[in-house]
């Protein structure tokens, strides 16, 4: 009789857990992905480790994104913090309508991180999250974890020479968390990343202030304007569009017709290993080669100007694996050799020459 009701008890208590384990948590669909694993890049000081997370859209649940927090997987040690005001963009529905593309329509969340790594420290294994969010409805702070992904530590970002020769520059909007390396397109069931490593070029003055003198919205007054842009490497023009106009300065005046406008007068060039070079904004009928022409590594090609969606004369670069301006994918890549001079933000330093690296935002770089 004692042995049975032990039995008894004992069925009961399975039943019972199997009955919890059942039971929905409020946050039952809740997951984390890294649905974007991009090859490593180093700066001068940071290996920096790009990738895309998928959530759930868990502002449905109540939800309030607070940080996310990067760990280590192995030793447990945060790696970097994200809080929410740092997080520019996070694609989600509604997404904003254009007229040049009809969106996929989302069914979940999609952030992208650029976390950087100190280069002395070595690049982690394995990448894990810390999800730190606010529930609206019990007036609580929540902690999930999850999107644990490895770096492709094994695999290295393209060398290339630098598009331009000149002394005084700042290569801006890469390295970052922002503008460009979180745009993406969600067309056809496919994420496209074109620009995800693309920099936009200035030149500052001899005061290392200002990349402008005079009126702003004359393109004359810009240090950069009229700069000759090179061949990063050896290979041929496969692609050229010419003879749109040009913005005045900062007016943003230009027309924006097709999206192929939003880069201006663009040229393409096929580097090899299906990997494409993409220089836009130049001035109208600037361009020194064509459609079909072969060139070496150093060529000059164009000049920079201030067409397309500019708001002031620079080069846009950027390397992708496809001929088509948005159906792309773009790669990380690397400078053979640039010369570091200083940051914008807290000012010059004794020249130090960095090889097989990009630069930070505010590094200030000449080029040779």
């Amino acid at each position: 009789m004692k042995n049975i009701t032990l039995l008894l008890l004992t069925l009961l208590l399975i039943i019972s857990a199997c009955k919890k384990d059942e039971t929905p948590t409020p946050y039952s669909g809740s997951s984390f992905e890294v649905v974007i694993n991009d090859i490593p890049f180093p700066t001068e000081k940071f290996m920096r480790i790009p990738y895309t997370l998928k959530t759930w859209e868990y502002e449905k649940d109540g939800l309030q994104l607070q940080k996310i927090i990067v760990l280590d997987n192995d030793s447990k040690n945060e790696l970097f913090t994200i809080k929410g005001d740092d997080f520019r963009r996070i694609y989600k529905e509604p997404i904003p309508v254009t007229p040049f593309f009809d969106w996929d329509k989302l069914t979940h969340y999609y952030i992208s991180i650029q976390l950087p790594i100190p280069l002395e420290d070595g690049m982690p294994t394995h990448i894990s999250h810390q999800f730190i969010f606010k529930d609206t409805i019990e007036n609580k702070d929540v902690t999930l974890e999850g999107g644990l992904f490895s770096p492709r530590k094994d695999e290295q970002p393209v060398v290339i020479a630098s598009p331009v020769k000149s002394e005084r520059n700042l290569f801006i909007n890469q390295s970052t968390l922002g503008y460009h390396f979180d745009v993406l397109f969600f067309l056809d069931g496919e994420i496209y990343t074109p620009e995800r490593f693309a920099f936009d070029q200035l030149r500052l003055d001899s005061t290392f202030t200002n990349y402008f003198i005079g009126d702003p919205t004359v393109n004359e007054s810009y240090v950069n304007y009229g700069d000759t842009l090179y061949a990063v490497a050896d290979g041929a023009i496969i692609f050229i569009q010419d003879g749109l106009q040009e913005n005045s300065g900062n007016l943003h005046d230009a027309p924006l017709i097709t999206f192929n406008d939003f880069g201006g007068n663009y040229l393409v060039l096929d580097i090899g290993n299906g990997l494409y070079a993409y220089y836009c904004h130049a001035i109208p009928n600037s361009f020194m080669v064509n459609t079909g022409d072969e060139v070496k590594e150093g060529d000059a090609i164009g000049l920079i100007g201030n067409s397309g969606n500019s708001d002031a004369p620079h080069l846009h670069f950027h390397i992708s694996d496809s001929q088509d301006l948005v159906y792309a994918k773009g790669v990380p890549f690397v400078l053979k050799s640039y010369t570091k001079i200083g940051d914008f933000e807290t000012g010059l330093i004794t020249p130090e020459v960095v090889e097989n690296a990009m630069m930070e935002e505010m590094t200030l770089i000449n080029l040779y």
